[in-house]
């Protein structure tokens, strides 16, 4: 019953085509449980292998050559989802350019077919065919994207004045292509978008001299800037629409406890959600994050182990709970 209304809702996005709240919503999934772990808190924070999704910026902090991915089976259970969401993505420095390439996909497999039920007239007729009818066949839904990533790192000092101080300022810029194909019961359709972002990142230990009183970084994110533009070859076209993501958050150190403290808070304006995240990071190998997804109770932790971060969320939903892991391996370290 589930998977039929998937199919109704998909359905719906090809007959209509037009400018819809919920076009292209497969690109709005995490790829990352750090990030989810936080409540998706995560624009003025991005800065590894999920960078691209959250703010193409934050790749600009990337200083090794990193493998990450993950895997989420959405709703029902591990071996038999609803639906399946995966990620896989690379993403190196080169020269003054940070670079990555990105794959994500979401599928449903085993769609029923149901008869058409708009070929009777009566509606005893169509009352009759929905209690006693069985699937025609089965089909699947696939929407994937492939992400193209460019950044870049500018540094500078803020000078406030020749008897005040200077502030050394990080401001990375980024950008992304996305090629995306989806296909639907036979049907497919294509588009490309473009995604631009940026970050400013300063310690405020500059304003009195005390390093370590922390990090305060903003960060901006601009989705589809030009309306992505999807069409079907049933010459219907949908347009996800521009939105604009913004963030705050700030890092201290805590000596007491060997680690650090970061809260974050992130206002999207497509769907007026507030996000807010918070981590404890134990001597830089043990995380432990709690978030709040547009009211939504996520939690999450982390361990570094030299070449491999392996993060654990779960996410508290009407329709399901939602555990999902990722994992990101740092190859320049493996082969130290």
């Amino acid at each position: 019953m589930r998977r039929t209304v998937f199919a109704i809702l998909l359905f719906g996005s090809i007959a209509f085509g037009q400018t819809t709240r919920y076009a292209g919503s497969f690109l709005e999934i995490p790829v990352g449980a750090k990030a989810l772990g936080m409540g998706d808190a995560f624009v003025s924070l991005a800065d590894d292998g999920t960078a691209f999704h959250y703010n193409p910026a934050g790749t600009a902090f990337i200083d090794t050559k990193v493998l990450s991915m993950m895997y989420s089976s959405q709703y029902g259970t591990l071996f038999a989802p609803l639906s399946s969401f995966f990620f896989i993505g690379y993403a190196q420095k080169l020269q003054d350019l940070s670079v990555s390439i990105d794959w994500v996909r979401l599928s449903v497999d085993n769609i029923p077919a149901e008869p058409d039920l708009t070929v009777y007239d009566s509606p005893a007729q169509r009352e009759l065919l929905v209690k006693t009818s069985s699937p025609t066949g089965y089909f699947t839904s696939a929407d994937d994207a492939v992400y193209l990533n460019f950044s870049r790192m500018f540094n500078f000092n803020l000078d406030m004045g020749w008897s005040l101080f200077k502030i050394p300022v990080q401001l990375p810029i980024g950008i992304n292509f996305k090629i995306i194909h989806r296909l639907l019961g036979g049907r497919a359709a294509s588009g490309i978008g473009l995604d631009g972002g940026f970050m400013l990142r300063f310690p405020f230990g500059a304003f009195d001299n005390k390093m370590k009183t922390g990090t305060f970084s903003f960060g901006m994110n601009v989705r589809d800037m030009t309306n992505t533009r999807i069409a079907w070859d049933t010459q219907r076209n949908e347009t996800i629409p521009h939105s604009l993501v913004w963030g705050v958050s700030y890092r201290v150190p805590v000596t007491i406890l060997r680690g650090d403290l970061e809260f974050a808070f992130n206002r999207d304006s497509r769907y007026g959600d507030y996000l807010f995240g918070a981590e404890y990071l134990y001597d830089k190998l043990l995380s432990v994050r709690v978030g709040s997804d547009a009211s939504s109770l996520t939690a999450g932790v982390g361990i570094l182990l030299n070449f491999l971060r392996v993060d654990y969320a779960f996410l508290v939903q009407d329709l399901g709970n939602v555990n999902r892991i990722s994992a990101s391996i740092y190859l320049d370290r493996i082969f130290k």
